[in-house]
């Protein structure tokens, strides 16, 4: 069974089926809401003091990828603040070579679209908040990448490292940092899984 706490939304509660909660959030700006498969889980979640509303004025962006098992399908979250204005994305990728990478494809093309937004809107410095290492890893160069997706997104680094400088910040996922909690959930509903 799973259960869905609302922190921060229309009515914020623990449910026990998604279309319940989702009620609760759709629509609602700022909604912060995470799935868990303990009650015990979404009450800890939902007692949490981690709703930091601390401003962020540098060009910051927290990304999470997601994967939907039965479709193949699989997707990113991401928001991102430039000038202390906070915008969401999420999208969500259908069955491809790429699917085989489950989440880890939703992370990469979420950092590559996060950077590439950036890159084109001007933006020279970034930090990223990612809970995936290759994220950081394959773009500074410190993994080799082995398969299709690492290598375009490693050559594809090898291009916006002219353009922008990124500094990675690694996040333990699912221990309730406030923005990774968010971007989890923004693709975990881009696939409509929550």
């Amino acid at each position: 069974m799973k259960y869905y706490a609302v922190k921060v939304g229309k009515k914020p509660g623990i449910y026990e089926d998604w279309e319940s909660a989702k009620e609760n959030v759709i629509g609602y700006e700022g909604a912060i809401y995470k799935s868990f498969s303990s009650k015990e889980d979404a009450i800890a979640f939902l007692s949490s003091n981690n709703t930091d509303n601390t401003p962020i004025n540098k060009p910051t962006a927290y990304i999470d990828g997601s994967f939907n098992k039965e479709t193949m399908e699989y997707s990113f979250g991401a928001v991102l603040f430039i000038d202390g204005k906070e915008t969401r994305f999420k999208k969500k990728y259908p069955k491809d070579e790429y699917s085989v990478h489950r989440n880890v494809a939703g992370e990469i093309k979420g950092a590559g679209f996060i950077i590439n937004y950036c890159i084109n809107h001007g933006i020279k410095d970034l930090d990223i908040y990612y809970d995936y290492e290759g994220i950081h890893s394959w773009y500074a160069g410190l993994w080799k990448a082995k398969t299709p997706i690492a290598i375009k997104y490693v050559e594809f680094a090898s291009e916006a490292r002219k353009k922008i400088n990124v500094n990675f910040v690694k996040v333990k996922s699912h221990t309730n940092v406030y923005y990774n909690d968010i971007v989890d959930s923004l693709a975990k509903e881009a696939l409509g899984i929550l």
